[in-house]
């Protein structure tokens, strides 16, 4: 996975990926290193609780509005996508003006172009990647969209190849199998790609995200701490 050499301050970071690839992980382990991923974000850790998101709310509900999920049908002209993307980010950076800003949604991988020229050519794109088919049955077994699952996820692996092909080089993949085999490597990688400077708090902490069985919320909490005073 390559790394990034610029600052924090100022990167803009789209993790991009199917649903059930690994994607909502990812972005948790940026936002736990200190990426601002746009509120509610994470509000809290408990999976449980009413008030813990896994995307940005406000461009999660556009998102779903633009293309009709789970029709994945286009409903809103590309130059109006890109006008509220640009503003979206203008406002994050505004809100945490010291800390690279990012966003993570599946149906953002039908918006990769639109994101390029809403961002930026700076912009650094993230594939959470994981096979089609375990993305598909992995779907499948939560049932979210009955008998367009295969359908869904078809549509946004061929977007993402797409942008891939157009753009060599610029999409990033990280293995997602690979990365909750090896979650101490991961949180190096993402940290190396965000422009974080991050201690050995933070890398344990964003390491963690992927442990649960091995500390789980009772770790995270613990070195908490740490990582306020590493984000500020």
């Amino acid at each position: 996975m390559a790394s990034a050499s610029n600052a924090a301050e100022g990167v803009r970071i789209a993790v991009l990926g199917l649903y059930n690839c690994g994607s909502t992980g990812i972005a948790d382990m940026l936002h736990h290193l200190g990426a601002f991923m746009g509120p509610p974000f994470w509000e809290v850790s408990d999976e449980d609780a009413e008030n813990n998101f896994y995307e940005p709310y406000t461009l999660s509900w556009h998102l779903r509005a633009w293309w009709d999920e789970p029709r994945i049908v286009e409903r809103v002209p590309r130059d109006v996508r890109v006008d509220y993307l640009r503003q979206w980010a203008v406002l994050q950076e505004t809100l945490a003006p010291s800390r690279p800003i990012g966003a993570k949604h599946p149906l953002l991988c039908l918006c990769a172009e639109d994101l390029l020229e809403a961002w930026g050519p700076d912009t650094r794109f993230l594939w959470s990647w994981r096979p089609l088919e375990e993305s598909i049955a992995g779907l499948q077994r939560r049932d979210w969209f009955g008998e367009d699952t295969a359908a869904v996820q078809r549509k946004l692996w061929d977007a993402l190849q797409r942008f891939d092909e157009a753009h060599p080089g610029r999409l990033v993949k990280l293995d997602w199998n690979e990365a909750k085999a090896r979650p101490d490597w991961a949180a190096e990688q993402l940290a190396s790609f965000a422009g974080i400077a991050a201690d050995r708090g933070l890398l344990q902490l964003a390491a963690a995200r992927l442990r649960p069985q091995a500390g789980g919320k009772g770790l995270t909490r613990r070195l908490a701490s740490v990582a306020r005073k590493a984000i500020g």
